[in-house]
């Protein structure tokens, strides 16, 4: 079998750069590997999709974080074309929703084994693979990305704490499903997978292979009153507290003036303008398992 290998050297602050060569060779020990070669990020999705309209691909792995498999799944969402996770990124919040190991050579072999059809959030064409979010959530990951220290979860710890004091409410309506909710809100999460923000069980609940996507909206309150409310997320506990909305639906309209900006796997994905929707089934995973138990 022939594997495009696409890679970011970037990710994980840099480390991931020291692991591509294993990552290669250990594919290379029983398949042919083909390198995805683009002089710019933004280039994978359209390459992997013509490839894959062309009938060239068979499998695609991807090694790098949640950015890289964000533009992975631009590519081959609806084609069938599989895609194993080799995850060496910063959060890797997607490897740990899907249950895909950490250890480098384990996540190579699952990243060649058998696919599991999962669902994505679909925004206009433009598709979120774990969770999109908005808000002072979305503050945290632009600033986030920004940092070039510390590494891993710890960015978003630091990146968290610089933007308290610049929380920000916004009043917005949510349709889901159609039915409407008024809200203000200083954080808000739609979500295919549980995990954002490195670990963040934001949507505790959310299934990535039962057509609904997950809403958790969290109350306009203060920098001190969030800052108490942030660790009880890594736990899933949060959506017990008063202060949380918890909604579920196959398509959720977000109306803001001006609208409200998005961040979907990490990535910038520009003003919400449009409702998004579950796309049941629209990216076949290698190993996943969605119903948890990460191991990465």
């Amino acid at each position: 079998m022939a594997v495009h290998l696409v890679t970011n050297p970037t990710a994980g602050a840099g480390r991931a750069r020291k692991r591509l060569d294993a990552v290669h060779r250990r594919i290379a020990e029983r398949d042919v590997v083909v390198p995805v070669e683009v002089e710019r990020a933004d280039e994978v999705g359209p390459t992997l999709r013509r490839l894959a309209r062309a009938g060239a691909l068979e499998r695609v792995v991807c090694a790098g974080g949640d950015g890289m498999v964000h533009l992975c799944a631009q590519g081959l969402a609806d084609t069938g074309v599989p895609v194993g996770i080799v995850p060496v990124g910063t959060g890797n919040d997607i490897a740990r929703a899907l249950g895909l190991p950490g250890a480098l050579d384990a996540a190579v072999d699952a990243a060649l084994g058998e696919p599991v059809a999962i669902d994505l959030i679909d925004h206009d064409g433009t598709y979120g693979v774990s969770v999109l979010t908005a808000g002072f959530s979305g503050d945290v990951n632009a600033r986030a990305n920004g940092l070039s220290f510390p590494r891993g979860q710890q960015r978003y710890t630091v990146a968290t704490l610089l933007e308290l004091g610049r929380l920000t409410p916004r009043a917005l309506l949510l349709d889901v499903d159609g039915e409407q909710h008024q809200l203000e809100v200083s954080m808000l999460a739609v979500g295919n997978t549980a995990f954002f923000g490195g670990g963040m069980k934001i949507c505790p609940e959310a299934d990535p292979t039962d057509g609904v996507l997950d809403v958790v909206a969290v109350d306009a309150v203060g920098p001190a009153r969030l800052a108490r409310f942030l660790p009880t997320v890594f736990s899933g506990r949060h959506v017990a507290r008063p202060e949380v909305t918890v909604l579920r639906g196959r398509s959720v309209t977000i109306t803001a003036v001006p609208p409200i900006d998005a961040w979907a796997d990490g990535e910038f994905v520009g003003p919400i303008t449009s409702t998004l929707t579950a796309a049941p089934r629209a990216l076949a995973v290698a190993s996943a398992r969605p119903d948890g138990g990460s191991q990465a």
